[in-house]
């Protein structure tokens, strides 16, 4: 019988939707290329920057959350992201027994 987690890294990207797409696409590609190699543990939203999570949160215009909990600011650094989505897989890891 295989085991495996059923919880994932829920990766929230926050964007101005009501703003050209080339105002943000270099933002998007690089949390692609990151959350890529991820894709087997992450959750993937993509949400306005004006909603009542991005108030939660304080993002005004792009931003990346992790787990609820770690932000992001649009000029992270692609290393800075897999270290978080690392550190947030290994902590459901510890969190979560296997199923």
């Amino acid at each position: 019988m295989v085991k495996f987690r059923k919880t994932r890294v829920r990766i929230e990207i926050f964007l101005p939707t009501d703003s050209c797409i080339c105002n943000y696409a270099n933002f998007m590609e690089k949390i692609g290329r990151v959350t890529s190699r991820f894709k087997e543990v992450t959750e993937v939203q993509v949400k306005s920057s004006k909603s009542s999570e991005a108030s939660k949160y304080g993002v005004q215009d792009m931003g990346v959350v992790i787990g609820g909990k770690i932000k992001l600011s649009a000029s992270f650094e692609e290393k800075e992201l897999e270290d978080v989505i690392k550190q947030a897989k290994d902590k459901i890891s510890e969190e979560q027994p296997l199923h």
